[in-house]
């Protein structure tokens, strides 16, 4: 290492004058841990155990900055999580001050949430509205900037939530000492470091991998499948193209898997596969070394050259660039330094990120907060049961029918019934995918459930906003449709005899006929061409109290099988201004008492 190390530690702004050893350990996606050890000179007499000095260093902040003097300082601040004092021997003992990043501060535990709309810089600044700014400021800049329709965040602290996102999007997540890193940074700083001077060993690696991927998903909106496939056309050095073009070799058949993310169109999952493309093959050409030069830092770039003996003299090669994704620091307390790091190629656009949970979801209650789906799809969105910071309404969700499809005349056949406004519903999540949620369908509550009449299952009913109601009564085997009591259909077993009633009025159409039934007893049986009333049995009576009224304009005819016309009537009258005509064989006129035939002129003819 060439210059002096320069080394100020404080706590909280008290200063940490000697110390034994410090250690920083730093990588992307994950926290930072340090580990700080000092003499206990201040704690009594040896054998005498206590923190009474120190236990205040619990929860304050560490702030180290450290260099070589060439103008490349390394800064970290973190948070002491914990305090030890390790003591043997009868000496006095050491006192070991560790923690982690800042990046703890959102790592507190579980939580949930609902995100309709917003871009990934929303999602995070949302989902760290509430951590302390002063201890942990970000630096968002992520690739993506359109919105995404819908995530969720589930049963992972932030930090969890934030690390998937990185891993699902591709965007690079680390703190650099200073700042928590969503996104690649604007600018990096460079340090150049030569093999033999200050990097004492190196290791540079090039594997192959499985890189054919093919990945798909469906979008029930459009009812399509979306797919796309890596192109393999990596950018970086000749080593890079070596290693992909050997890896396509010897993984010649393509793999296929569902997408993990939400897609709405084939640029988003052309995107996503060129992403995941690119930090795959960044994974290919790694290099692993170890040094003293302490500006070696996490997301620099290392330009490393080698020093090449050339007959008596030495000629400088350019090995190459590397970024760095992780650096182990250690520190002593009379100016020694070193450092162990790994790297990829400077040229990477997109980080690969290996181990990161995936939640995998079990099924949630929800609330229906809309049911008029836009589409006319029969979607719904609504809003988890959750006490979270942000528990937006979710995207349009489909629902699960017992059968549902096309059919001979278009759309909606099967069960087509959308959960109402306010209902509680069952959501489940498909293959257990936390980025596909669907309802299953919905739930009573004690606010919403009345059984009485059910008892026993013996009663099955179908009821609507209004209350019209479908009801199967198994226990007296009837079916019943109504609107209320004063309206339905009723068909019943017992007796085999169907019912419909009405409050005012009971119509029966069909085209130009029909027969109309009101509350006060008019029926009226209405037919444009013809109305026949016939009977099979022995008789068909028409009855009334006052008058049956028979009208037609030209002609009423009894038909010629039609052998008595029989009346009780005292009378039988016919009035009109024409001739009445009474035409037979044989006819006969009698009266018990008088025959009376009367007449302006009487003709008889024999």
């Amino acid at each position: 290492m060439d210059g002096k190390l320069n080394v100020n530690i404080n706590i909280e702004g008290a200063p940490i004058l000697h110390f034994s050893s410090f250690t920083l350990e730093q990588r992307f996606n994950a926290h930072h841990y340090f580990e700080l050890r000092f003499n206990n000179d201040q704690q009594g007499v040896p054998g005498m155990i206590s923190l009474e000095k120190s236990r205040n260093f619990i929860g304050k902040s560490l702030t180290i900055q450290f260099d070589n003097g060439n103008g490349q300082q390394q800064q970290f601040t973190g948070k002491v999580t914990k305090v030890e004092l390790s003591q043997s021997h009868g000496f006095h003992g050491t006192v070991i001050v560790s923690g982690y990043s800042p990046t703890v501060l959102i790592d507190r535990g579980p939580d949930l949430g609902s995100y309709l709309a917003k871009d990934l810089a929303g999602i995070i600044r949302k989902a760290t509205e509430d951590a302390p700014s002063n201890d942990l400021k970000m630096q968002l800049n992520p690739t993506r900037k359109s919105p995404v329709d819908y995530i969720i965040q589930y049963r992972e602290s932030d930090f969890e939530f934030l690390n998937r996102l990185s891993a699902e999007y591709h965007e690079w997540f680390f703190y650099d000492g200073q700042n928590l890193n969503f996104g690649k940074p604007d600018k990096q700083e460079e340090v150049a470091l030569t093999y033999g001077r200050d990097v004492h060993s190196i290791q540079y690696s090039m594997r192959v991998a499985p890189l054919k991927g093919k990945r798909f998903a469906y979008h029930p909106k459009s009812d399509q499948i979306f797919e796309a496939e890596a192109k393999g056309n990596p950018k970086g050095p000749a080593d890079l193209a070596h290693a992909v073009s050997a890896s396509n070799d010897l993984y010649g058949r393509t793999y296929s898997q569902p997408l993990a993310v939400r897609i709405d169109n084939k640029q988003e999952i052309d995107t996503f596969v060129d992403n995941e493309d690119k930090a795959n093959s960044a994974d290919l050409l790694q290099i692993m070394g170890s040094g003293d030069n302490p500006a070696v830092g996490l997301g620099r770039i290392v330009n490393i050259s080698m020093s090449v003996r050339d007959n008596t003299d030495f000629s400088i090669s350019q090995l190459g660039k590397f970024l760095v994704t992780s650096v182990y620091h250690q520190l002593d307390g009379v100016g020694h330094y070193t450092n162990t790091f790994e790297g990829i190629t400077a040229d990477a656009e997109r980080i690969p990120i290996q181990e990161y949970d995936k939640p995998f979801a079990d099924m949630q209650l929800a609330t229906v907060i809309e049911n008029d789906d836009p589409d006319k799809q029969g979607r719904i969105k609504v809003q988890f049961k959750w006490e979270c910071n942000c528990n937006d309404a979710t995207e349009w969700l489909r629902v699960v029918s017992p059968n549902a499809g096309s059919g001979e005349t278009g759309g909606n056949r099967g069960f087509f019934v959308v959960p109402e406004k306010g209902d509680q519903v069952v959501v489940a999540f498909e293959e257990g995918n936390i980025a596909r949620p669907m309802v299953l369908g919905s739930v009573f509550s004690g606010k919403t459930a009345n059984s009485g009449g059910f008892s026993n299952s013996g009663t099955k009913a179908f009821n609507s906003r209004k209350g019209s109601t479908l009801t199967f009564d198994d226990k007296d085997h009837f079916l019943m449709l109504q609107t209320d009591a004063t309206n339905q259909v009723k068909i019943e077993k017992s007796g085999n005899k169907v019912s419909i009633t009405a409050a005012d009025q009971i119509v029966f159409t069909t085209g130009d006929s029909s027969i109309t039934m009101l509350k006060d007893g008019s029926i009226t049986i209405k037919g444009k061409k013809f109305v026949n009333i016939e009977g099979t049995t022995e008789q068909v009576q028409l009855h009334s109290d006052k008058l049956i009224d028979v009208n037609g304009k030209q002609k009423i005819a009894l038909g010629t099988d039609c052998k008595l016309i029989e009346t009780k009537a005292t009378k039988i009258s016919s009035t009109s201004d024409t001739l009445h005509e009474m035409n037979a064989k044989t006819m006969t006129m009698k009266g018990d008492t008088i025959t009376d035939i009367k007449g302006a002129t009487l003709n008889l003819n024999c």
